[in-house]
């Protein structure tokens, strides 16, 4: 596998666009499509938020149709918390698609992200699908994940291609979300998560499911910016079958490539997505080893990632490692505390329990200076491990999220 130029249109067949509805005060892109030449399978994670969004229902519902060829996203407006109104809006951005490429609502699936509890300009939308349509192209991938941004400072792209027997598969990506950050998804069919993922692949609708479900656990779940769960987390995927490999359609040796592809590209998508958090100056990457399970490494590193007295002291500058033993024992997993080692980069501060002697707490601030920090919690109880990545919590956080609906 190698990383490759592009974003969601790198993989044969996909088109894409992003266009000026007037969804935005500040007049920039708002309105992005995504576009197969060709049927494809898709699947989805949503948010486990009880208070889902429109664009999310319809998209659930939409979900059952057998192929699908496109995706609608606006950006400025959540399209969340407006009852029956917001659900037919939704409904009415998947039909202009429909009717304008000529093919069913079904296939169409919606997403927003925004301010919530504001009613979508639908008529400006209506307008705008004319250019959005004419604007297709496999060179306007950046326009698209430029249209899907709201409080990010730069677009999130990637593409990789692997080798499956004698033909050439590509993934592409791109990703919005930089407050509001704290997806817990399935694929039981999140500022916010938007993810949309494209391949060529030739893959069932059920195998490329159960890759996305494999792949999400391990990355878009284990970001956190602020600990907050958005209304609207969304990761799509389509395959359009292109790339003319033989169909995965088990868990052959060739899904588990593909679903090793795929899950670097979400997890590089997913770092992107926490280095651009709001307010961030720096990136925080926390790995549990030792730990008896998967899920006990996963909850430990997670509650570490949403820890606010951890992350203000990442910004300070200061190598408090006390914040990250007492977020472990916070978690809720039963551990060893007389067993448990952490460390700051390389920088050794707790052995077995207890501090160690000597703890050069001058060099372990040197660590903290850095743009990209590490931390490391060895729990030495069992084989398990898992990482989760998060950002400082600095006071522009705080500036941006008190003016956000402003």
């Amino acid at each position: 596998m190698i990383i490759i130029k592009g974003g969601v249109t790198a993989p044969k067949g996909f088109l894409a666009s992003g266009v000026k509805a007037g969804i935005k005060k500040s007049g920039k892109l708002d309105l992005a499509l995504l576009y197969s030449e060709v049927p494809a399978v898709a699947a989805a994670a949503f948010t486990t938020n009880r208070f889902q969004a429109s664009p999310v229902k319809v998209s659930k519902l939409h979900l059952k149709n057998k192929t699908h060829q496109a995706i609608i996203v606006n950006s400025g407006n959540a399209n969340c918390a407006n009852g029956k109104v917001g659900d037919k809006d939704a409904i009415k951005m998947a039909g202009f698609i429909a009717k304008t490429l000529l093919l069913d609502k079904k296939e169409i699936l919606a997403a927003s992200t925004g301010i919530i509890g504001e009613y979508l300009p639908i008529e400006r939308i209506e307008a705008a699908i004319p250019k959005l349509v004419g604007d297709l192209s496999e060179t306007k991938s950046g326009k698209f994940a430029e249209a899907i941004m709201t409080t990010d400072t730069v677009k999130k792209e990637l593409a990789v291609k692997v080798k499956l027997g004698t033909a050439t598969v590509a993934i592409g990506g791109t990703c919005k979300g930089v407050g509001m950050i704290y997806p817990l998804m399935k694929t039981e069919g999140h500022a916010t998560m938007l993810c949309f993922l494209t391949t060529d692949a030739a893959i069932t609708k059920g195998a490329l499911g159960a890759s996305l479900n494999e792949v999400i656990d391990d990355s878009f779940n284990m970001i956190s910016v602020d600990g907050d769960m958005s209304t609207n987390d969304s990761c799509f995927i389509m395959a359009n079958g292109l790339a003319e490999n033989k169909k995965i359609a088990s868990k052959t040796s060739d899904y588990y490539k593909f679903t090793q592809a795929l899950k670097f590209a979400a997890s590089e998508l997913a770092k992107k997505l926490a280095r651009d958090g709001e307010g961030a100056t720096k990136f925080i990457e926390i790995s549990v080893t030792g730990a008896k399970s998967k899920e006990d490494a996963k909850v430990i590193a997670r509650r570490i990632s949403t820890s606010n007295l951890f992350k203000c002291c990442i910004y300070g500058e200061d190598p408090n490692w006390g914040r990250v033993a007492a977020a472990a024992g916070a978690s809720g997993v039963k551990f060893n505390t007389e067993r448990i080692d952490i460390y700051l980069g390389p920088i050794k501060a707790l052995a077995n329990g207890t501090s160690v002697k000597g703890f050069d707490k001058g060099k372990a601030r040197a660590i903290f200076k850095k743009k990209n920090i590490r931390i490391k919690v060895d729990l030495k109880s069992g084989r398990a491990n898992a990482t989760a990545w998060t950002c400082d919590f600095s006071k522009e956080y705080v500036a941006i999220n008190s003016e956000y609906s402003t």
